[in-house]
């Protein structure tokens, strides 16, 4: 799509201090029409924006971000990508837990969690989110 090009200048041109100051609009305009598109890259930013939404309490727009990284990543990805992978779910699964949409915190969880080619090191944020949510609901 046209807006997807933009986007596509916008990532190879802007160095890497634009970029960051930039990284919203750039990352809006590269998810555009994104049905099926498998992009490293493109996915690469879209975790970016997440961490940044996230750093900046906007939970809604890092959910956005982690999930439509997640699509953008290879079938293949717990080997191929692994650190992106869970770095993505694990931002997911923070947003929605923040969020109080804990039936989605959960899926990507147990997407996680069922990986066995990650170390638990690796799936700690996800084993951090499952507990915060059950000592909060302790509370309730």
């Amino acid at each position: 799509s046209f807006r997807r090009s933009i986007g596509e200048i916008l990532y190879r041109e802007l160095s890497e201090n634009k970029l960051e100051t930039f990284l919203f609009e750039v990352a809006n305009l590269l998810n555009t029409d994104i049905t099926g598109v498998t992009n490293i890259e493109y996915a690469k930013i879209d975790l970016m924006a997440a961490e940044k939404a996230r750093d900046i309490s906007a939970f809604d727009k890092c959910s956005d971000y982690a999930s439509k990284g997640i699509s953008m990543l290879p079938s293949d990805k717990w080997d191929s990508h692994p650190e992106m992978a869970v770095k993505l779910y694990s931002l997911a699964a923070e947003a929605e837990r923040l969020l109080g949409r804990h039936s989605k915190m959960d899926i990507y969880c147990r997407e996680v969690l069922a990986q066995k080619s990650i170390s638990t090191l690796q799936k700690k944020d996800v084993y951090l989110a499952k507990l915060d949510m059950m000592a909060n609901a302790e509370l309730r």
